[in-house]
């Protein structure tokens, strides 16, 4: 909160000494006038501004040069390029449009080319952006697709409000809005639009005042004391910052630096308007009344029905240095919601936050962009040193630390899980749950005492485990300690204090007895995975996977992307591999008999059907009897009919996957009446065909982050292998020398193969090498977003266990086709009936 009200002190304080071009001539220029109350001008000269929810600013000057105020250094930056209108997004990740009409959307390093014949551009903190064109037609952005789509309406200026809706001022300057379906028209013109604060739209009239809409009363309410505004802004806020045509910036909301006023007054905003801006909204905190979001999750410091406590200090030692993260906060643990998502966090001893996606990709937490940015590498597990270097292990086990140029591998060693100490001491535990430590001399892992499937490092190297049978155990002698405590998850913060995911899905900590565990109340949130960093401050992150913090810890973050750009991202290494053990609490237990729930058939055809796990969480079925596609309906507990182009034309197809969208990516190979065969997406009530690499389509695949894979048959009888990532038009070759039968396509890449004579391979970054050594037949394969990976042989259904490196087969359940859905739950169809069912 504190750097959000820096950033508008800075505003306000600061000259900005910025180079304007020429504004929008929706009507003539008049004479400006000074302002009178409450409008306070603001140093310096520009031609346009924009804000986001989060309170980062942009400016563009009069000469075209971008500025971007730094929230941590409080001062403007300056920013390559020259542009003419500007919005701001998601982090630092601002859209601009130049002067010659060519939008850019900025990637941390440079402004990329998106579009030509541009005039506005408008963007939010939600991964919205939309476009206008000179010709008034009006785009939308599908990063997942990198293309834009034509969006009904037109317009020359543009705004999002902090919800998603689209404001526009059309080409004869009225105003509209378009919430994704139907334009609503408004009363008035105007030369320039801006939506934010807590709900407010505004415009600047061709006149030149401004008026800010009565939403109610449904009447543009004229904001007085000034004239000659070309454009505006509504910041967090809702102060109205304005740009008369000379350039002069003025402020209606002028902020003090003891910032009290603004304090009550964001105050009783918020709890008014149910529309909460994020946590650290612009007000500033004071020891004795801390200001809390409406996203905020506080554990309070009585609470009857937790166990939640707060913690002393430990007795220090005054004529000694005090490693200031080894002392843990008295304060209630206070979490709040960070708006961003990931799949796994670990948090070092300085502060450094690195993260997993779903998809195995690393990021990295910017406190300065309150967002995590992309940082080269594909793991599946994530470890920090206390020096903020990251460690991890690769969908093939492989051990890696990065070395601020590149990943280096730990030769001879493979892991399931890693864990970092405070004091520097690395413990892995491979598939079999046995404990290595990282000696640094010799740079290798040795052997020591204890066993887990999960581990976590104390200050001083005791090392701490969850048990195959899932119990917490302390291994500072042995045999371990057996704490009465089951856990998902476990992590120890630099002051020693541990802290679990219980079985159960909620966050506990170590008593002070050292024997038990309390529970931290999470208001309604489960968490899946927890870490702690400086002072025992946890992060956590929920079963949605949405990101919790406790603190935000401060460090110097210049060098973050320097480090970024020049290290490789290749965690493929060499040598012996192993696939990790999923510890995933969403995973599946395995036993030799395993439960399943036969389903409601629904709008299932009679006859073989087969089943896809989609990447948009629904489980589809294709009827070879009817040619039709149906979804499983969690609310009604049935299938129903999917409508689809394919379903609509009875088109026989030779398999499919779904994307994250919802789009059915197929192998198409009808021959009657009309002839269609190849690969086509059938999405959004149309069907495209795409060129594919094949003669004949003989297998298709789809990662989770919607890479798409096919297997190809040519005349000269060799099957080969092709990838297409999501945002590419192009099909690029996998080199083996394995003949390909069928392909299935985990997390971080882990690419499963069946090859021509139905053995099973594992992609271990150069090979398919068998899995296991010894060889094992099957006619169907399915990998899980969560690496669980399941086949057929014959009739029977097979899981493989990576403790013992073999497929183990499931004794009570007859297959004919299977999927295994974004949990790890096995989903298959059986006979002509069909049957099918789902793993619970």
């Amino acid at each position: 909160m504190k750097k959000l009200m820096l950033a508008l002190i800075g505003l306000a304080t600061f000259a900005i000494n910025l180079g304007v071009t020429d504004t929008l001539p929706l009507a003539a220029q008049e004479t400006s006038t000074a302002p009178a109350a409450p409008w306070t001008a603001l140093s310096g000269s520009v031609a346009d501004l924009a804000m986001n929810a989060d309170g980062q600013a942009y400016a563009v000057g009069r000469d075209g040069t971008v500025w971007r105020w730094d929230l941590v250094e409080i001062r403007w930056r300056p920013m390559s390029g020259k542009m003419q209108r500007i919005t701001a997004a998601e982090g630092n990740r601002p859209w601009a449009v130049s002067g010659g009409g060519t939008v850019f959307r900025y990637n941390g390093l440079w402004w990329e080319n998106r579009a030509e014949d541009v005039v506005d551009v408008a963007a939010d903190t939600l991964g919205n952006v939309y476009i206008a064109k000179s010709d008034g037609t009006i785009f939308k952005w599908y990063d997942l697709r990198s293309e834009w789509r034509p969006v009904s309406g037109r317009a020359v200026r543009l705004s999002l409000d902090y919800d998603g809706m689209l404001w526009a001022i059309a080409p004869d300057g009225t105003v509209q809005s378009f919430d994704g379906e139907n334009w609503q028209a408004w009363s008035g013109r105007a030369r320039d639009i801006a939506a934010g604060g807590t709900g407010q739209v505004g415009i600047a009239t061709p006149e030149g005042d401004i008026r800010l809409l009565n939403d109610s009363q449904k009447v543009w309410s004229k904001l007085a004391g000034i004239n000659d505004v070309v454009s505006l802004v509504i910041a967090p806020d809702s102060a109205v910052w304005a740009v008369q045509g000379d350039g002069d910036l003025y402020t209606n909301k002028p902020v003090s630096s003891t910032g009290d006023q603004t304090q009550t007054q964001n105050q009783q905003a918020r709890s008014a308007n149910a529309r909460s801006i994020t946590a650290e909204g612009i007000a500033v905190d004071t020891p004795s009344a801390p200001v809390q979001s409406a996203q905020s999750i506080v554990a309070p410091t009585v609470a009857p029905q937790t166990a939640v406590v707060e913690d002393s200090r430990p007795s220090e030692d005054r004529g000694s240095v005090v490693d200031q993260a080894s002392i843990t906060a008295n304060d209630p643990v206070t979490f709040f919601d960070t708006n961003k998502s990931a799949d796994r966090i670990a948090i070092g001893k300085d502060g450094s936050i690195f993260a997993l996606d779903v998809d195995g990709n690393v990021l990295r937490w910017s406190n300065s962009r309150r967002d995590f940015e992309s940082f080269p590498g594909s793991l599946v597990r994530i470890a920090v040193s206390p020096e903020g270097v990251p460690w991890g292990i690769s969908n093939l086990g492989r051990v890696f630390f990065n070395t601020g140029v590149e990943w280096e591998q730990v030769r001879d060693a493979t892991a399931s899980n890693i864990a970092i100490g405070s004091d520097g001491t690395v413990v892995i535990s491979d598939a079999s749950g046995t404990l290595f430590e990282f000696d640094e001399s010799s740079k290798r892992f040795n052997r020591i005492q204890g066993s887990g499937i999960d581990v976590a490092v104390s200050p001083d190297g005791v090392v701490w485990v969850i048990n195959a049978d899932g119990f917490v155990q302390r291994c500072d002698d042995f045999p371990c300690k057996l704490l009465p405590q089951k856990a998902r998850d476990i992590s120890i913060g630099p002051d020693g204090r541990v802290w679990i995911v219980s079985e159960q899905g909620r966050l506990m900590r170590l008593a002070e007895d050292g024997a038990t565990f309390e529970v931290v109340t999470t208001l309604g949130q489960e968490p899946r995975d927890v870490a702690s960093g400086p002072n025992g401050l946890p992060w956590f992150v929920a079963i949605n996977g949405s990101v919790y913090a406790s603190s935000y810890f401060e460090r110097d973050e210049s060098a973050d992307r320097m480090i970024a750009a020049r290290s490789s991202g290749d965690t493929v290494g060499s040598g012996a591999s192993e696939s990790p053990v999923s510890d995933s609490p969403s995973a599946i237990t395995f036993s030799k008999n395993m439960r399943f729930d036969t389903l409601d058939n629904g709008d299932i055809a009679t006859g073989e059907a087969w089943i896809e796990a989609g990447n948009d969480e629904l489980v589809y079925v294709y009827s070879l009897q009817d040619r039709k596609f149906t979804t499983y309906d969690e609310r009604r507990r049935t299938f129903v009919s999917k409508s689809t182009q394919l379903g609509a034309n009875s088109y026989e197809i030779d398999g499919f996957v779904v994307d994250s969208e919802g789009g059915i990516w197929a192998d198409v190979n009808e021959t009657g009446q009309t002839t269609v065969v190849g690969l086509f997406r059938d999405f959004d009530g149309s069907l495209r065909e795409y060129d594919d690499p094949c003669n004949t389509i003989e297998d298709l695949g789809i990662a989770p982050d919607d890479t798409l894979y096919v297997v190809c048959s040519f005349t000269s009888g060799n099957n080969r292998l092709y990838r297409k990532p999501s945002n590419s038009l192009t099909f690029r070759q996998i080199q083996t020398d394995v003949n390909i039968s069928k392909v299935a396509v985990g997390r971080a890449q882990d690419i499963w193969i069946i090859d021509s004579n139905d053995n099973v391979r594992q992609w271990d970054g150069r090979n398919f090498v068998l899995r296991p050594r010894s060889g094992q037949e099957a006619q169907a394969i399915s990998v899980g977003a969560d690496g669980s990976v399941y086949i057929r042989i014959n009739n029977d259904l097979a899981k493989w266990n990576s403790a013992n490196q073999s497929f183990d087969t499931v004794n009570n359940i007859d297959i004919s086709h299977l999927t295994v859905d974004h949990t790890g739950r096995p989903w298959i169809t059986y006979d002509t009936t069909p049957e099918v069912k789902r793993a619970r």
